[in-house]
């Protein structure tokens, strides 16, 4: 009896003193590398250096909090390898390459434009490496041709045709059935044409002159040409600082012709460049411009009051723009996707179970713009609903509700 009472003594003092050292911090596992390329210099500036910062925002969070711990429990350092590809796709390309192929990351974040975006495609696909766009495009997440999504390639960035039947939306309710859209020559704004051209012929708005610009130039041909076209309405499908730049040529000269803007000018620096001439100018954005605005049940508005108070930190004041938020979701699901995967397997399998998490893992995200869901028919999961028309009013950006359109 007494040698039974001994083993149960020891029993339970070796349980007193593995279950603490079982429930205590968590294993630490393989470091995961994200590989984010921005346009951080170049055209598309005003929208990478924003992207930017919040790369340099979450890095911050994640090694404060000390990486992020998966489901089985192991955690991970991960380390956000930010790069700049000059707003050029062939520079987008050679650093995509060299961080699947040299620097071995596990997901890319990657293209702040179009077209860096869609330059970067065929080698993520190629390489089996999941990549996650910060641009517009339809075209980046699926085949043109065959009208699938592509398997490597997600964004969850609200696209030009989402835009587009906003705008429409909007130009019907007040009454114009005759625009001018002027586009810069990027794929960014050819994609705003086209899809103009799709949704606003749905409800009968026709196209009585488009035409596309230099996004460098100063001079603008095209302005004389809207003036003699009858159009009650610009429809402006560019980014800064090239929006700002014609959205006062056209004030300044086609006279009373409401100014319609796509969501690729949600960004302060349309104020900033375009100053009086952007007054009254009408847009559709994403709810992240306006968070304070937003009523208090709607699910984004605490994540993005609370994403613009560490940007503003971080940043030293500089306001908020649609195009952070593309990064902020973009590097959230990369990071939610990496938590789905099991500890020690090899790096094609990493890449292949990211991608796998991508796609049926993120289920209801609250994210910058609205609640999204991914599917394999589906890598964006966006609601067109969660768009809100805004116009320029006292030099910032103001929700307009339906009730003021006219």
């Amino acid at each position: 009896m007494r040698t039974r009472g001994i083993k149960a003594a020891i029993l339970a003092a070796t349980l007193l003193v593995t279950v603490p050292l079982w429930a205590g911090p968590a294993r630490v596992g393989t470091p995961y590398k994200i590989g984010f390329i921005a346009s951080i210099t170049g055209p598309g500036a005003s929208l990478g250096k924003p992207e930017r910062d919040v790369a340099r925002l979450m890095q911050e969070r994640l090694n404060r909090e000390g990486g992020i711990v998966g489901t089985d429990g192991v955690r991970h350092e991960v380390q956000i390898l930010i790069n700049d590809d000059q707003s050029r796709a062939d520079t987008a390309a050679s650093l995509a390459r060299r961080l699947i192929e040299q620097e071995q990351v596990h997901v890319l974040v990657a293209g702040t434009l179009s077209g860096p975006s869609l330059a970067m495609v065929p080698i993520a696909t190629e390489l089996r490496t999941p990549m996650i766009s910060m641009a517009s495009a339809r075209a980046i997440i699926e085949d043109p041709e065959t009208k699938r999504m592509r398997p490597w390639i997600f964004k969850p960035v609200p696209e030009n045709l989402h835009s587009a039947a906003k705008q429409a939306e909007y130009l019907k309710a007040i009454g114009i059935t005759g625009v001018c859209h002027l586009y810069e020559n990027t794929a960014y704004g050819k994609d705003t044409f086209e899809s103009a051209k799709v949704e606003f012929g749905k409800v009968g708005i026709r196209i009585l002159y488009g035409d596309s610009f230099d996004r460098f130039a100063t001079e603008f041909p095209q302005v004389t040409r809207v003036r003699a076209s009858g159009c009650k309405a610009v429809v402006i499908g560019s980014i800064p600082p090239a929006a700002a730049v014609i959205n006062v040529a056209v004030a300044g000269r086609v006279g009373l012709r409401k100014i319609v803007h796509g969501h690729g000018a949600c960004s302060p620096d349309l104020i900033r460049t375009a100053g009086a001439a952007a007054e009254g100018t009408v847009m559709p954005c994403g709810k992240i411009l306006v968070a304070d605005q937003l009523p208090a049940t709607d699910p984004v508005r605490r994540v993005n009051l609370e994403l613009i108070q560490e940007y503003t930190r971080i940043t030293g004041g500089d306001p908020i723009s649609t195009f952070a938020g593309h990064a902020y979701d973009a590097l959230q699901w990369a990071l939610l996707a990496l938590r789905e995967v099991p500890d020690g397997l090899p790096l094609a399998r990493v890449r292949e179970a990211v991608r796998e998490a991508l796609e049926g893992k993120i289920k209801n995200y609250v994210g910058t713009h609205g609640v999204m869901t991914l599917s394999p028919e589906d890598h964006l999961g966006f609601n067109p609903k969660d768009f809100v028309i805004v116009t320029v009013r006292g030099g910032r950006f103001v929700i307009l509700p339906r009730e003021q359109w006219k």
